[in-house]
């Protein structure tokens, strides 16, 4: 199986092994007395799942390795396979469900392409294709109709594509037009988060990136993009940002070194002014592959040696589960659901949480 990212850098698939197979002690102790705040759900597969949307408390689609890809009416009681046909040996790693019945569904490498269904999987349609041997893409981020596609960097180019009608038709955006990718720098597939838009067609897209340097792109609507470093772990191929999540003008980063998952430092970062400057944040317990506003103040990340909790917007953070996922998502009714390695599929329950933690 191909390592989270980033995408391009073939020559480090092959030591993502089997380094996150289960969920390890989330580091540092965590705070007492408290019910697990994850209700794990019967999954239909063992497969790694990285691929996450979700419309509400009954319906989710989830996706992953070896063309795993399941949806569920029922809250996860019970799950329908819904693969596109000839889809067994891709790896899904993201979905955007657009209500009850739409969808689309994101392959990162060969074949890169994105699929589309109006009828809740039954069938589906290619919508979006890069057949360059070198293609690989890392995520969707949509709001409303109005989102991009982005993949790693081609000839020292990151690949961009737009569409403003829920991924029906695609623009390409000319890599000329994007800051330039530097050597050894590219995206992290590892739960299809490493990018965001804003919330109407004016507003920015967002992406962040790692391996030689850890970069936020900030990409307007109209206007030119800029680069902005970021103070997380950075210098190799397996660090760097992995995750982010906008609400408003404040920005949350996650990540660090999935190859060292325990590592504390360069873990997580937040910003109060749209991407321009970012402050470190303390706490988030290692390696964090996917992260979530839960409401105004409080944000959720995880990753597969465990799950913390900020109660300040991201500035600060605090162990609240030793189980772990690939992949966060948050539903407009508020449900969180996660997956993660060997099936893992779950609800995340906050009510369960101590005071102490639920509260700051």
């Amino acid at each position: 199986m191909p390592p989270p990212g980033p995408g391009r850098a073939r020559g480090q698939r092959a030591a993502w092994a089997a380094t996150f197979a289960g969920a390890a002690a989330c580091a540092g102790p965590l705070p007492p007395a408290a019910a697990e705040p994850w209700t794990l759900l019967a999954s239909p597969t063992t497969a790694s799942l990285r691929a996450l949307a979700v419309v509400d408390a009954r319906i989710a689609w989830v996706g992953g390795s070896d063309g795993a890809l399941w949806r569920t009416e029922d809250g996860g009681a019970s799950w329908r396979a819904v693969a596109p046909p000839g889809g067994e040996r891709c790896d899904f790693r993201d979905l955007e469900a657009f209500g009850a019945t739409a969808a689309l569904a994101m392959v990162a490498g060969q074949p890169a392409r994105v699929y589309r269904t109006e009828d809740a999987g039954r069938t589906w349609t290619v919508v979006l294709a890069d057949a360059r041997p070198e293609a690989f893409f890392d995520a969707l981020a949509f709001a409303g109709e109005n989102g991009f596609l982005v993949a790693d960097p081609i000839d020292g180019g990151f690949g961009v594509w737009r569409s403003a009608d829920a991924g029906r038709t695609w623009r390409h955006v000319d890599p000329a037009a994007l800051p330039a990718a530097t050597v050894g720098e590219a995206c992290f597939a590892a739960s299809g988060a490493c990018a965001a838009v804003g919330d109407d067609a004016a507003a920015p897209a967002w992406v962040v990136t790692g391996g030689s340097v850890a970069r936020c792109l900030w990409l307007p609507a109209d206007g030119a993009p800029r680069a902005v470093a970021l103070p997380m772990a950075q210098g190799a191929a397996t660090r760097g940002a992995f995750a982010l999540a906008v609400r408003g003008q404040r920005l949350v980063v996650v990540g660090g070194d999935y190859a060292d998952p325990q590592a504390v430092d360069g873990t997580a970062a937040c910003s109060a002014d749209g991407g321009a400057t970012w402050q470190s944040a303390p706490g988030a317990g290692g390696y964090r592959s996917a992260v979530c506003w839960l409401d105004g103040e409080r944000v959720l990340a995880t990753g597969p040696n465990g799950t913390c909790l900020s109660t300040d917007g991201g500035r600060r953070w605090q162990p609240v589960s030793a189980i772990g996922f690939h992949s966060l998502a948050r539903a407009a009714d508020g449900s969180v659901w996660a997956c993660g390695a060997a099936g893992r599929i779950a609800r995340f329950q906050p009510d369960r949480l101590s005071p102490a933690r639920r509260d700051g």
